[in-house]
């Protein structure tokens, strides 16, 4: 009886034991679960500002989810996101506030409202993404501008306790390919033009040798013009009449972006002069890589589009330099001139990428890849903290 009673004693001290063990658990979880899911106060923001890059696009994401209206969280893995997390910003209770968008030019991004009028007078109305009907990480409406809604949030930010410390910027790439369509078109109306005047020509020939009728001219038009459309000659002819305006153009239009690039520094830093705050804090400016290089081991893809990728960079660091600004130049990384280089093209840029999304081909694409945007950022980080 003795021995029952021990034994019950016994399970019953165990009983308490397991109880108050089990409690204490709880009670760390319910500890650890409060701590896990508190959020951080947020006590300084971190502004992006530039176009797509800056948003997080690529062709595959927009195609993925244009069905759904391509909702802005589905571009969350952009340099932005990126260099937020090799920060830590979160955990350290910053905020990013990305005002990125997608086909924003040096002009646009001034806009053509007030901001635009006493600083870049080109008129150019802000971010045509968002005309589109098609959102924004940060909504800053219809007629605003990238520009004055960056002065804006600094302004609020300052006045709520959650000041901008570190803004950062790409811009400049859609201004290049502005021109390169440009030269494009120009390229191939003069080839076209050409081909209609050798036409015509033939045509009036053989009118006159009676070796076609008015009523088979139609024809004898369409057949000529299929033929020249694929003779090589004619493409390269094309080919060499764009290169040649692309390249007569580079001074003026590198001349143009620097301005602009060097005037939004200032804005940025004289802020109360437009209308905002004056902002002393840290500036990172993103370089430009050339998604146009040696994508398939098989020379550049535009020729010559390396040297004149290099040219602007080591003008646009002095540039941002004056403002303050630290530049991060991707195009060593992205594009080495070496056996290396098309591995690289391949992993971070969407160039070969040959896949479709909603029947829609998502390459060719000149924007990064997830893996790419995740390098901008260590590029970033690595050269300017």
């Amino acid at each position: 009886m003795s021995a029952t009673n021990g034994s019950t004693r016994s399970l019953r001290s165990r009983g308490r034991m397991i109880g108050l063990a089990v409690a204490m658990v709880f009670a760390l979880s319910a500890l650890f679960s409060s701590v896990a899911g508190a959020s951080t106060p947020i006590k300084s923001t971190q502004l992006s500002l530039g176009d797509s890059l800056a948003f997080g696009y690529s062709a595959q994401l927009f195609n993925e989810n244009i069905i759904i209206g391509a909702p802005a969280t589905a571009f969350e893995n952009g340099y932005a996101d990126d260099y937020l997390k090799l920060e830590k910003g979160k955990f350290l209770g910053q905020q990013l506030v990305n005002l990125g968008c997608p086909g924003e030019t040096t002009d646009s991004m001034f806009g053509n409202g007030p901001l635009g009028a006493a600083t870049d007078p080109t008129g150019e109305s802000p971010c045509g993404y968002h005309k589109l009907g098609l959102p924004l990480h940060h909504e800053y409406g219809g007629t605003k501008s990238q520009l004055e809604s960056a002065l804006e949030v600094i302004a609020v930010e300052a006045g709520s306790g959650t000041p901008v410390t570190k803004v950062t910027l790409n811009i400049g790439a859609n201004d290049q390919l502005h021109q390169i369509g440009k030269c494009e078109a120009e390229a191939k109306a003069t080839v076209t033009a050409k081909i209609k005047a050798l036409i015509e020509k033939e045509i009036g020939e053989k009118l006159g040798k009676g070796e076609i009728t008015p009523e088979e001219i139609p024809a004898f038009v369409a057949k000529r013009t299929a033929e020249e459309a694929a003779n090589p000659a004619n493409k390269a002819e094309g080919e060499k009449l764009a290169k040649k305006c692309i390249e007569a153009s580079v001074p003026g239009l590198f001349a143009h972006i620097l301005t602009n690039i060097g005037t939004a520094l200032f804005v940025l830093r004289e802020g109360a002069k437009f209308g905002g705050v004056n902002y002393a804090g840290a500036i990172v400016v993103q370089g430009g890589y050339d998604p146009y290089g040696n994508v398939f081991g098989t020379g550049e893809l535009l020729e010559g589009s390396n040297p004149l990728a290099a040219l602007l960079n080591a003008n646009e660091g002095p540039t941002v330099a004056k403002f303050g600004a630290c530049y991060a130049n991707p195009q060593p990384t992205f594009n080495p001139q070496n056996a290396k280089e098309p591995a690289k093209l391949q992993a971070w840029t969407n160039m070969a990428n040959t896949s479709e999304s909603n029947g829609k081909k998502n390459g060719p694409d000149i924007h990064p890849t997830p893996l790419g945007y995740k390098k901008l950022a260590a590029i970033m980080k690595h050269i300017c903290g």
